[in-house]
Protein backbone atom coordinates (compact mmCIF):
# COMPACT_ATOMS: atom_id res chain seq x y z
CA UNK A 1 0.00 0.00 0.00
CA UNK A 2 1.23 3.55 -1.33
CA UNK A 3 2.46 6.13 1.45
CA UNK A 4 -0.37 8.50 0.44
CA UNK A 5 -2.53 5.71 0.52
CA UNK A 6 -1.84 4.94 3.99
CA UNK A 7 -1.86 8.64 5.16
CA UNK A 8 -5.24 9.15 3.75
CA UNK A 9 -7.06 6.45 5.12
CA UNK A 10 -5.41 7.62 8.64
CA UNK A 11 -6.37 11.12 8.28
CA UNK A 12 -10.13 10.40 7.50
CA UNK A 13 -10.48 6.81 9.26
CA UNK A 14 -10.04 8.93 12.91
CA UNK A 15 -12.52 12.08 11.88
CA UNK A 16 -15.18 11.13 15.09
CA UNK A 17 -12.31 10.60 17.28
CA UNK A 18 -11.39 14.48 16.13
CA UNK A 19 -14.90 15.70 16.33
CA UNK A 20 -15.51 14.30 19.92
CA UNK A 21 -12.01 15.46 20.85
CA UNK A 22 -13.40 19.06 19.61
CA UNK A 23 -16.74 19.04 21.50
CA UNK A 24 -14.81 17.93 24.87
CA UNK A 25 -12.95 20.82 24.09
CA UNK A 26 -15.87 23.10 23.29
CA UNK A 27 -17.85 21.85 26.43
CA UNK A 28 -15.03 22.72 28.85
CA UNK A 29 -15.60 26.39 27.21
CA UNK A 30 -11.57 26.51 25.66
CA UNK A 31 -12.26 27.97 22.59
CA UNK A 32 -9.66 26.05 20.58
CA UNK A 33 -10.82 25.46 16.77
CA UNK A 34 -9.47 21.82 16.95
CA UNK A 35 -11.97 20.80 14.49
CA UNK A 36 -11.30 23.81 12.30
CA UNK A 37 -7.68 23.23 12.40
CA UNK A 38 -8.18 19.34 11.34
CA UNK A 39 -10.47 20.16 8.26
CA UNK A 40 -8.08 22.50 6.92
CA UNK A 41 -5.91 20.30 7.26
CA UNK A 42 -7.59 17.84 5.15
CA UNK A 43 -8.83 20.00 2.65
CA UNK A 44 -4.98 20.77 2.11
CA UNK A 45 -4.46 17.32 1.81
CA UNK A 46 -6.81 16.84 -0.61
CA UNK A 47 -6.24 19.65 -2.93
CA UNK A 48 -2.51 18.74 -3.08
CA UNK A 49 -2.88 15.43 -3.75
CA UNK A 50 -5.54 16.23 -6.70
CA UNK A 51 -3.56 18.79 -8.01
CA UNK A 52 -0.66 16.54 -8.40
CA UNK A 53 -2.26 14.11 -9.55
CA UNK A 54 -3.66 16.42 -12.46
CA UNK A 55 -7.17 16.52 -14.17
CA UNK A 56 -8.65 14.54 -16.67
CA UNK A 57 -11.15 16.25 -19.25
CA UNK A 58 -14.43 14.76 -19.20
CA UNK A 59 -17.48 15.65 -17.61
CA UNK A 60 -17.08 14.60 -13.65
CA UNK A 61 -14.37 17.23 -14.08
CA UNK A 62 -16.25 19.76 -15.76
CA UNK A 63 -18.90 19.41 -13.03
CA UNK A 64 -16.54 19.15 -10.02
CA UNK A 65 -14.24 22.47 -10.54
CA UNK A 66 -17.66 24.71 -11.97
CA UNK A 67 -18.85 23.44 -8.29
CA UNK A 68 -15.88 24.67 -6.29
CA UNK A 69 -15.29 27.71 -8.64
CA UNK A 70 -18.60 28.87 -8.05
CA UNK A 71 -19.00 28.53 -4.45
CA UNK A 72 -15.56 30.53 -4.30
CA UNK A 73 -16.89 33.26 -6.96
CA UNK A 74 -20.17 33.13 -4.11
CA UNK A 75 -18.09 33.79 -1.48
CA UNK A 76 -16.51 37.27 -3.03
CA UNK A 77 -19.70 38.43 -4.46
CA UNK A 78 -21.52 38.09 -1.25
CA UNK A 79 -19.64 39.78 0.64
CA UNK A 80 -19.15 42.83 -1.78
CA UNK A 81 -22.92 42.75 -1.95
CA UNK A 82 -23.84 42.03 1.67
CA UNK A 83 -21.47 44.05 2.73
CA UNK A 84 -19.79 41.36 5.29
CA UNK A 85 -17.21 42.27 7.48
CA UNK A 86 -14.20 40.23 8.15
CA UNK A 87 -15.73 38.09 10.74
CA UNK A 88 -18.73 37.21 8.19
CA UNK A 89 -16.15 36.16 5.65
CA UNK A 90 -14.07 33.78 7.55
CA UNK A 91 -17.29 32.05 9.18
CA UNK A 92 -18.94 31.90 5.77
CA UNK A 93 -15.44 30.44 4.28
CA UNK A 94 -15.17 27.92 6.73
CA UNK A 95 -18.58 26.33 6.37
CA UNK A 96 -17.62 26.45 2.21
CA UNK A 97 -14.49 24.13 3.25
CA UNK A 98 -16.79 21.66 4.77
CA UNK A 99 -19.51 22.08 1.83
CA UNK A 100 -16.23 21.47 -0.63
CA UNK A 101 -15.81 17.97 1.39
CA UNK A 102 -18.10 16.06 -0.39
CA UNK A 103 -16.98 17.43 -3.62
CA UNK A 104 -13.08 16.39 -3.20
CA UNK A 105 -12.71 13.25 -1.29
CA UNK A 106 -14.47 11.57 -4.19
CA UNK A 107 -12.86 12.91 -6.83
CA UNK A 108 -9.68 11.97 -4.94
CA UNK A 109 -10.75 8.48 -5.01
CA UNK A 110 -11.67 8.98 -8.78
CA UNK A 111 -8.24 9.53 -9.45
CA UNK A 112 -7.10 6.18 -7.56
CA UNK A 113 -9.51 3.95 -7.76
CA UNK A 114 -6.95 1.71 -9.39
CA UNK A 115 -4.94 2.01 -6.82
CA UNK A 116 -7.53 1.17 -3.91
CA UNK A 117 -8.55 -2.67 -3.03
CA UNK A 118 -12.24 -2.75 -1.30
CA UNK A 119 -11.25 -4.50 0.87
CA UNK A 120 -9.01 -1.60 2.06
CA UNK A 121 -11.64 0.93 1.48
CA UNK A 122 -14.34 -1.21 3.53
CA UNK A 123 -12.11 -0.64 6.83
CA UNK A 124 -12.22 2.85 6.60
CA UNK A 125 -15.98 2.48 7.12
CA UNK A 126 -15.34 0.26 10.14
CA UNK A 127 -12.60 1.90 12.09
CA UNK A 128 -15.14 4.83 11.68
CA UNK A 129 -17.91 2.79 12.90
CA UNK A 130 -15.77 1.59 15.81
CA UNK A 131 -14.89 5.15 16.81
CA UNK A 132 -18.29 6.57 16.84
CA UNK A 133 -19.29 3.72 19.01
CA UNK A 134 -16.61 4.09 21.07
CA UNK A 135 -16.92 7.87 21.29
CA UNK A 136 -20.32 7.91 22.20
CA UNK A 137 -21.02 4.72 24.89
CA UNK A 138 -17.42 4.86 26.66
CA UNK A 139 -18.41 9.23 28.17
CA UNK A 140 -22.36 7.09 28.22
CA UNK A 141 -20.54 4.54 31.06
CA UNK A 142 -18.60 7.06 33.04
CA UNK A 143 -21.24 9.83 33.29
CA UNK A 144 -20.34 12.08 31.58
CA UNK A 145 -21.18 14.28 28.22
CA UNK A 146 -23.90 16.09 27.14
CA UNK A 147 -27.40 15.45 26.62
CA UNK A 148 -29.25 16.86 23.26
CA UNK A 149 -32.65 17.46 25.82
CA UNK A 150 -32.89 18.09 29.08
CA UNK A 151 -35.37 14.97 29.15
CA UNK A 152 -34.00 13.03 25.96
CA UNK A 153 -31.26 12.15 23.92
CA UNK A 154 -27.39 11.62 24.87
CA UNK A 155 -24.62 12.95 22.05
CA UNK A 156 -21.83 13.00 24.69
CA UNK A 157 -18.94 15.05 22.94
CA UNK A 158 -20.21 15.21 19.88
CA UNK A 159 -20.95 18.93 18.82
CA UNK A 160 -24.37 18.24 16.87
CA UNK A 161 -27.31 15.57 17.76
CA UNK A 162 -28.36 15.25 14.14
CA UNK A 163 -24.77 14.85 12.40
CA UNK A 164 -24.10 12.23 15.39
CA UNK A 165 -27.05 10.13 13.89
CA UNK A 166 -26.35 10.27 10.27
CA UNK A 167 -23.08 8.79 11.37
CA UNK A 168 -24.37 6.29 13.31
CA UNK A 169 -26.80 5.70 10.69
CA UNK A 170 -24.10 5.13 8.16
CA UNK A 171 -21.97 3.47 10.41
CA UNK A 172 -25.50 0.75 11.80
CA UNK A 173 -25.96 0.37 7.57
CA UNK A 174 -22.47 -0.70 6.77
CA UNK A 175 -21.49 -2.38 9.64
CA UNK A 176 -24.90 -4.96 9.46
CA UNK A 177 -23.91 -5.23 5.52
CA UNK A 178 -20.32 -6.21 6.29
CA UNK A 179 -21.54 -8.74 8.81
CA UNK A 180 -24.11 -10.45 6.50
CA UNK A 181 -21.58 -10.36 3.65
CA UNK A 182 -18.08 -11.68 5.95
CA UNK A 183 -20.55 -14.20 7.63
CA UNK A 184 -18.38 -17.38 5.86
CA UNK A 185 -15.59 -15.47 5.37
CA UNK A 186 -14.49 -14.10 8.35
CA UNK A 187 -13.10 -15.79 11.66
CA UNK A 188 -14.88 -16.48 14.34
CA UNK A 189 -13.98 -13.93 17.02
CA UNK A 190 -14.16 -11.17 13.75
CA UNK A 191 -17.73 -11.95 13.65
CA UNK A 192 -18.42 -11.78 16.95
CA UNK A 193 -16.87 -8.32 17.22
CA UNK A 194 -19.04 -7.29 13.83
CA UNK A 195 -21.94 -8.50 15.81
CA UNK A 196 -21.26 -6.61 18.88
CA UNK A 197 -20.13 -2.97 17.24
CA UNK A 198 -23.30 -3.47 15.13
CA UNK A 199 -25.17 -3.74 18.76
CA UNK A 200 -22.76 -0.52 19.44
CA UNK A 201 -24.27 1.01 16.85
CA UNK A 202 -27.96 0.51 17.68
CA UNK A 203 -27.41 1.83 20.99
CA UNK A 204 -26.09 4.80 19.55
CA UNK A 205 -28.99 5.53 17.59
CA UNK A 206 -30.83 4.96 20.60
CA UNK A 207 -29.24 7.00 23.45
CA UNK A 208 -29.01 9.60 20.89
CA UNK A 209 -33.01 9.55 20.73
CA UNK A 210 -33.89 10.74 17.53
CA UNK A 211 -37.16 9.70 16.44
CA UNK A 212 -35.43 9.15 12.56
CA UNK A 213 -32.21 6.99 14.30
CA UNK A 214 -34.62 4.65 16.18
CA UNK A 215 -36.94 4.01 13.66
CA UNK A 216 -34.17 3.73 11.44
CA UNK A 217 -32.48 1.05 13.36
CA UNK A 218 -35.18 -0.64 13.56
CA UNK A 219 -36.21 -1.06 9.90
CA UNK A 220 -32.40 -1.25 9.20
CA UNK A 221 -32.27 -4.82 11.20
CA UNK A 222 -35.62 -6.12 9.58
CA UNK A 223 -34.16 -5.55 5.63
CA UNK A 224 -30.57 -7.54 7.06
CA UNK A 225 -32.26 -10.42 8.70
CA UNK A 226 -34.81 -10.97 5.87
CA UNK A 227 -31.96 -10.32 3.53
CA UNK A 228 -29.66 -12.59 4.85
CA UNK A 229 -32.58 -15.41 5.59
CA UNK A 230 -34.06 -14.88 1.90
CA UNK A 231 -31.72 -13.84 -0.38
CA UNK A 232 -28.13 -14.67 0.51
CA UNK A 233 -27.66 -18.02 -1.02
CA UNK A 234 -23.89 -18.42 -0.31
CA UNK A 235 -25.08 -19.69 3.57
CA UNK A 236 -26.96 -23.08 3.50
CA UNK A 237 -29.88 -23.63 5.47
CA UNK A 238 -28.48 -25.04 8.26
CA UNK A 239 -26.33 -22.81 9.19
CA UNK A 240 -28.97 -19.81 8.68
CA UNK A 241 -31.02 -21.80 11.18
CA UNK A 242 -28.21 -21.91 13.77
CA UNK A 243 -27.57 -18.14 13.20
CA UNK A 244 -31.10 -17.10 13.16
CA UNK A 245 -31.57 -18.70 17.19
CA UNK A 246 -28.50 -17.02 17.60
CA UNK A 247 -29.86 -13.80 16.87
CA UNK A 248 -33.14 -14.45 18.22
CA UNK A 249 -31.50 -15.72 21.87
CA UNK A 250 -29.04 -12.86 21.86
CA UNK A 251 -32.13 -9.89 21.31
CA UNK A 252 -34.67 -11.79 24.10
CA UNK A 253 -31.78 -11.34 26.59
CA UNK A 254 -31.01 -7.55 25.51
CA UNK A 255 -34.78 -6.96 25.61
CA UNK A 256 -34.84 -8.99 29.30
CA UNK A 257 -31.51 -7.32 30.66
CA UNK A 258 -31.87 -4.39 28.81
CA UNK A 259 -36.00 -3.76 29.47
CA UNK A 260 -35.50 -0.77 31.88
CA UNK A 261 -32.78 0.96 29.93
CA UNK A 262 -34.57 0.86 26.97
CA UNK A 263 -37.98 1.95 28.45
CA UNK A 264 -36.47 5.00 29.85
CA UNK A 265 -34.66 6.05 26.28
CA UNK A 266 -38.18 5.23 24.91
CA UNK A 267 -39.94 7.24 27.05
CA UNK A 268 -37.78 9.90 26.95
CA UNK A 269 -38.37 10.53 23.22
CA UNK A 270 -41.81 10.07 24.17
CA UNK A 271 -41.88 13.03 26.46
CA UNK A 272 -39.95 15.01 24.07
CA UNK A 273 -42.27 14.49 21.31
CA UNK A 274 -45.25 15.28 23.60
CA UNK A 275 -43.61 18.67 23.82
CA UNK A 276 -43.06 19.60 20.98
CA UNK A 277 -46.59 18.78 19.45
CA UNK A 278 -48.32 20.78 22.46
CA UNK A 279 -45.67 23.48 21.82
CA UNK A 280 -46.89 23.30 17.83
CA UNK A 281 -50.47 23.50 18.94
CA UNK A 282 -51.25 20.23 17.56
CA UNK A 283 -49.97 21.57 14.20
CA UNK A 284 -48.88 17.67 12.37
CA UNK A 285 -46.99 19.80 9.82
CA UNK A 286 -44.88 21.55 12.05
CA UNK A 287 -44.69 18.50 14.02
CA UNK A 288 -43.90 15.97 11.41
CA UNK A 289 -41.55 18.54 9.49
CA UNK A 290 -39.90 19.69 13.22
CA UNK A 291 -40.63 23.16 12.08
CA UNK A 292 -38.93 22.92 8.69
CA UNK A 293 -41.75 24.20 7.02
CA UNK A 294 -42.30 27.42 8.99
CA UNK A 295 -38.48 27.90 8.36
CA UNK A 296 -38.64 27.31 4.82
CA UNK A 297 -41.78 29.59 4.77
CA UNK A 298 -39.48 32.69 5.97
CA UNK A 299 -36.73 31.67 4.29
CA UNK A 300 -38.43 31.67 0.95
CA UNK A 301 -40.01 34.62 1.53
CA UNK A 302 -37.06 36.85 2.46
CA UNK A 303 -34.44 35.26 -0.46
CA UNK A 304 -37.29 35.89 -3.34
CA UNK A 305 -36.95 39.48 -1.98
CA UNK A 306 -33.50 40.09 -2.89
CA UNK A 307 -31.92 41.63 -5.67
CA UNK A 308 -30.63 39.50 -9.00
CA UNK A 309 -27.55 38.87 -7.53
CA UNK A 310 -28.59 37.48 -4.56
CA UNK A 311 -30.91 35.47 -6.43
CA UNK A 312 -28.23 33.87 -8.27
CA UNK A 313 -25.72 34.02 -5.60
CA UNK A 314 -27.20 33.53 -3.00
CA UNK A 315 -26.81 35.03 0.76
CA UNK A 316 -24.29 32.71 2.35
CA UNK A 317 -24.22 31.26 6.02
CA UNK A 318 -23.57 33.97 8.49
CA UNK A 319 -25.54 36.82 7.13
CA UNK A 320 -28.42 34.05 6.73
CA UNK A 321 -28.25 33.40 10.38
CA UNK A 322 -27.59 37.01 11.58
CA UNK A 323 -30.38 38.57 9.90
CA UNK A 324 -33.17 35.75 8.48
CA UNK A 325 -34.51 34.62 12.17
CA UNK A 326 -35.95 31.65 12.24
CA UNK A 327 -35.34 30.86 8.52
CA UNK A 328 -31.80 31.38 8.85
CA UNK A 329 -30.99 27.61 8.78
CA UNK A 330 -34.08 25.37 7.13
CA UNK A 331 -31.99 22.14 7.79
CA UNK A 332 -33.20 20.77 4.66
CA UNK A 333 -30.19 20.54 2.25
CA UNK A 334 -31.21 21.44 -1.36
CA UNK A 335 -33.67 24.94 0.21
CA UNK A 336 -29.91 25.67 2.32
CA UNK A 337 -28.20 25.09 -0.86
CA UNK A 338 -30.58 27.61 -3.04
CA UNK A 339 -30.40 30.33 -0.16
CA UNK A 340 -27.41 30.32 0.84
CA UNK A 341 -25.36 29.56 -2.67
CA UNK A 342 -28.27 30.92 -5.13
CA UNK A 343 -29.72 29.37 -8.24
CA UNK A 344 -26.63 29.23 -9.54
CA UNK A 345 -25.01 27.03 -6.54
CA UNK A 346 -28.02 25.28 -6.36
CA UNK A 347 -27.56 23.94 -10.49
CA UNK A 348 -24.14 23.04 -10.06
CA UNK A 349 -24.73 21.40 -6.99
CA UNK A 350 -27.61 18.79 -8.61
CA UNK A 351 -25.69 18.44 -11.79
CA UNK A 352 -22.57 16.89 -9.44
CA UNK A 353 -25.37 15.12 -7.08
CA UNK A 354 -27.00 14.00 -10.46
CA UNK A 355 -23.99 12.42 -11.77
CA UNK A 356 -23.02 10.22 -8.83
CA UNK A 357 -26.78 9.39 -8.51
CA UNK A 358 -26.55 7.65 -12.10
CA UNK A 359 -22.99 5.83 -11.13
CA UNK A 360 -24.81 4.64 -7.82
CA UNK A 361 -27.63 3.24 -10.18
CA UNK A 362 -24.79 1.88 -12.69
CA UNK A 363 -22.88 -0.08 -9.55
CA UNK A 364 -25.38 -0.92 -6.77
CA UNK A 365 -22.87 -1.43 -4.44
CA UNK A 366 -23.22 -0.56 -0.66
CA UNK A 367 -22.06 3.03 -1.12
CA UNK A 368 -24.98 3.54 -3.53
CA UNK A 369 -27.42 2.35 -1.11
CA UNK A 370 -25.89 4.92 1.64
CA UNK A 371 -25.94 7.60 -1.11
CA UNK A 372 -29.54 7.53 -1.55
CA UNK A 373 -29.56 6.86 1.96
CA UNK A 374 -28.06 10.45 2.67
CA UNK A 375 -29.42 12.12 -0.25
CA UNK A 376 -33.04 11.25 1.10
CA UNK A 377 -31.62 12.41 4.82
CA UNK A 378 -30.77 15.46 3.29
CA UNK A 379 -33.49 16.38 1.20
CA UNK A 380 -35.86 16.52 4.49
CA UNK A 381 -33.63 16.57 7.67
CA UNK A 382 -30.71 18.38 6.18
CA UNK A 383 -27.24 18.48 7.96
CA UNK A 384 -25.24 16.06 5.07
CA UNK A 385 -23.64 18.62 2.64
CA UNK A 386 -23.11 21.50 5.07
CA UNK A 387 -22.18 19.62 8.42
CA UNK A 388 -18.04 18.55 8.59
CA UNK A 389 -18.79 15.31 9.63
CA UNK A 390 -21.89 14.18 7.73
CA UNK A 391 -19.67 16.15 4.45
CA UNK A 392 -16.75 13.78 5.48
CA UNK A 393 -19.13 10.68 5.44
CA UNK A 394 -20.89 12.20 2.29
CA UNK A 395 -17.63 12.63 0.39
CA UNK A 396 -16.48 8.89 1.49
CA UNK A 397 -19.67 7.27 0.31
CA UNK A 398 -18.97 8.86 -3.08
CA UNK A 399 -15.87 7.97 -3.44
CA UNK A 400 -16.90 4.25 -3.05
CA UNK A 401 -18.64 4.92 -5.95
CA UNK A 402 -15.69 4.66 -8.08
CA UNK A 403 -14.44 1.64 -6.45
CA UNK A 404 -15.01 -1.65 -8.65
CA UNK A 405 -18.69 -3.11 -9.33
CA UNK A 406 -19.71 -4.92 -6.05
CA UNK A 407 -23.40 -6.11 -6.04
CA UNK A 408 -25.43 -5.88 -2.53
CA UNK A 409 -26.71 -8.99 -3.35
CA UNK A 410 -23.41 -10.64 -3.28
CA UNK A 411 -23.25 -14.47 -4.12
Amino acid sequence: MLKETKSFILLFAIFPVMDALNGFVLSAGINLPIGVAYRLICVAFLVFQIARKGFQKNIYTILSVILVFSGIMSLFIQTIVLQNDASALFNDVTNMIKFFLWVLIPYYMYQRADQWRAASYEKIFLVISTFFTFGLLIPYVLGIGNQTYEAAGYKAFFFANNDTTIGFIVSATFTGWYLFKQVKQTKLWTRIFLALLYLGNLLGLLLLGTKTGIVYGALLTIVLLIRFFFFQRSVGLVAKWGIGVAVIGILSFILLQGRAFILEAVSGLLQRLIYFYNLYSGDLVRFITSSRSTFLDTAFDTFTGGNLMTLLFGYGFDYRMATWGVGGLVEMDFFDVLFSLGFVGLLVTLGLLIFFFLLACKKRNIYSALFVILIVYGAFAGHVLFSALSSTLFGLVCGGLFLQKESLCEK
